[in-house]
């Protein structure tokens, strides 16, 4: 069985389908979990993520998928969590004490590696930052595509 939104409203629909798959493998024992939906990005968010720092790196030919991440991470990610209701105050405290905007590009380019930039997106910071990726390569003439041709 897929990985299914359940709510007051389509529950009956979500019983009926576990019901029936549970028929059907009447030999195996399963486990549920409910989370809650909405509060990160889906696998295909963060895979198209990566499809474009590929494809980015590609075009410049000098640097690399995960340097490419990097920058973005620093560029157009930090901008957004510091402006996060939810994570702005954790991140301004730990960019503070390891003094990260006094530290060399490349210096910060090895620290925003090891920090949880993406990973606290939300499914509206997520899409704003894949939205900055496209109009900031765009605008230096780096053509973004969906799919890796």
């Amino acid at each position: 069985m897929k990985d299914r939104l359940i709510s007051l409203s389509t529950r009956q629909e979500v019983y009926r389908e576990v019901d029936k798959f549970l028929d059907e493998n009447l030999d195996k024992k399963f486990r549920v979990s409910l989370v809650e939906d909405g509060k990160g990005r889906s696998i295909s968010a963060n895979n198209q993520q990566h499809l474009w720092y590929g494809q980015i790196a590609k075009h410049y030919g000098d640097r690399s998928a995960l340097d490419v991440k990097n920058f973005c991470k620093h560029s157009l990610g930090l901008p957004l969590l510091l402006s996060s209701p939810k994570h702005s105050d954790k991140i301004e405290f730990l960019l503070n004490k390891l003094d990260y905007y006094k530290h060399s590009y490349d210096s910060q380019m090895k620290l925003i590696q090891c920090l949880e930039v993406t990973s606290l997106f939300n499914t509206a910071e997520s899409k704003e930052y894949m939205d900055q990726m496209i109009f900031y390569f765009n605008d230096l003439g780096v053509n973004i595509k969906f799919k890796d041709k």
